[in-house]
């Protein structure tokens, strides 16, 4: 069973990758920014597809 993590980052054609912060989710953006059709879910409220710009916000949030 898989750890429960807030964010999935999903990778088409890959292996999807579970984040507990935005911080750890934007530095795994990062290193996959050439993958095309990612898309990243926040589990804990449920919303899906989050921008960059978003998850920016979140990590903003959560440093406070």
């Amino acid at each position: 069973m898989q750890p429960k993590t807030r964010f999935l980052i999903q990778v088409p054609g890959g292996t999807n990758v579970g984040c507990d912060t935005a911080d750890q989710a934007l530095d795994v953006l990062n290193d996959l920014k050439n993958a095309e059709g990612v898309t990243v879910s926040d589990l804990q409220t449920g919303m899906g597809e989050l921008t960059r710009e978003a998850l920016e916000e979140l990590a903003n949030d959560e440093r406070e």
